[in-house]
């Protein structure tokens, strides 16, 4: 850049020179002889009878350097040119046009996000995180930190976003809890509530009717035992004291099915659980109980990268992108 500025001026100084010879009647480099002699001094026709002398028409004095360069256009200011695009009237610094996004996250919440053996970071927030990244022509940088210090390091700037399968605030399922200064993308996927059987059990229709009397195993005091008492009020709910014993009963055939959050109970049937169980009936989808699944966490203040964000997941969606990163962690879209 510096090189060109250097080359506009030469340009510009030996243009100065060429004009100077000009105003003194020396013919310029580039006009032939035969032109510069005529250009040279022109003289008027003296009208028949006319007592006067023809005059020579001279060249005005030459230009100053001083004029020359107050004729000058202003040159390109190289710092402006190299300057990043500033943000638009009333959108703040941080919410401009970006050239790197850092996503903090947990880095111990496998399938979503953990460390490989070699200790690379991987998980499906993670391979999501890199697809926005390219679609929105930006670098993607990663910060872990614990949990409960996610949405902390956030807002002290530490990051740019939080995608750690962080579910959505809504009333009477805030984790983390509602916050002014906090606001989500669209859900990237859903976390409804499901059910899982044995491979070779026959059951009836997943209606409240249908499923009385039937033994189901749920997390005790988890918000799938909560929906489970509403919902499914005639059948004998079955408490354990974590979502793995639950799975345990069904898998040696102690209970009829178990009632648990569709996304954990699809790595367990396309992993471990495969020979024995399958995932059965509808998605559950209540967001007093389970929320309007996971977003991506940003400041409040950068509201234009959210919609950003929201497009280019959209766009994720539209071209198969998503469908593609789902697969690698799980049989059914999650989304």
């Amino acid at each position: 850049m510096r090189f060109l500025l250097y080359l506009n001026l030469g340009a510009i100084v030996w243009l100065a020179g060429a004009l100077v010879q000009l105003y003194e009647g020396t013919p310029l480099p580039w006009i032939d002889s035969a032109a510069g002699e005529t250009a040279a001094i022109v003289e008027t026709e003296t009208p028949p009878g006319s007592s006067l002398a023809p005059e020579p028409v001279r060249p005005a004095a030459p230009l100053s350097l001083e004029q020359i360069m107050a004729l000058q256009l202003p040159l390109p200011n190289p710092e402006r040119i190299a300057e990043p695009l500033s943000a638009a009237p009333g959108q703040s610094e941080r919410s401009a046009t970006r050239r790197r996004l850092v996503f903090l996250t947990e880095g111990d919440y496998p399938p979503f996000n953990y460390r490989e053996n070699d200790g690379d970071l991987a998980g499906f927030d993670v391979e999501l995180a890199r697809a926005l990244c390219n679609r929105l022509q930006a670098e993607c940088e990663f910060t872990l930190r614990p949990w409960h210090d996610l949405v902390p390091a956030l807002k002290r700037g530490e990051g740019d976003a939080v995608i750690a399968s962080m579910l959505i605030p809504v009333p009477g399922r805030e984790s983390p809890a509602a916050d002014d200064d906090v606001v989500f993308t669209t859900s990237y996927y859903s976390t409804p509530g499901h059910f899982a059987a044995r491979r070779n059990s026959v059951l009836p229709a997943a209606t409240a009717s249908a499923l009385a009397g039937r033994r189901i195993a749920v997390q005790a005091g988890s918000v799938h035992q909560a929906f489970a008492l509403t919902r499914f009020p005639n059948a004998t709910l079955v408490p354990f004291g974590s979502v793995e014993q639950a799975r345990q009963a069904l898998a040696e055939g102690e209970v009829d099915l178990v009632f648990a959050d569709r996304n954990a109970l699809l790595r367990w049937t396309s992993g471990e659980g495969n020979d024995c169980c399958r995932l059965v009936g509808p998605n559950y989808a209540a967001p007093s109980f389970f929320g309007e699944g996971a977003g991506i966490a940003l400041r409040a203040e950068d509201e234009a990268l959210r919609a950003r964000m929201n497009d280019a997941l959209s766009a994720l969606v539209a071209d198969g992108t998503y469908a593609r990163i789902s697969a690698r962690y799980f049989s059914a879209s999650i989304y």
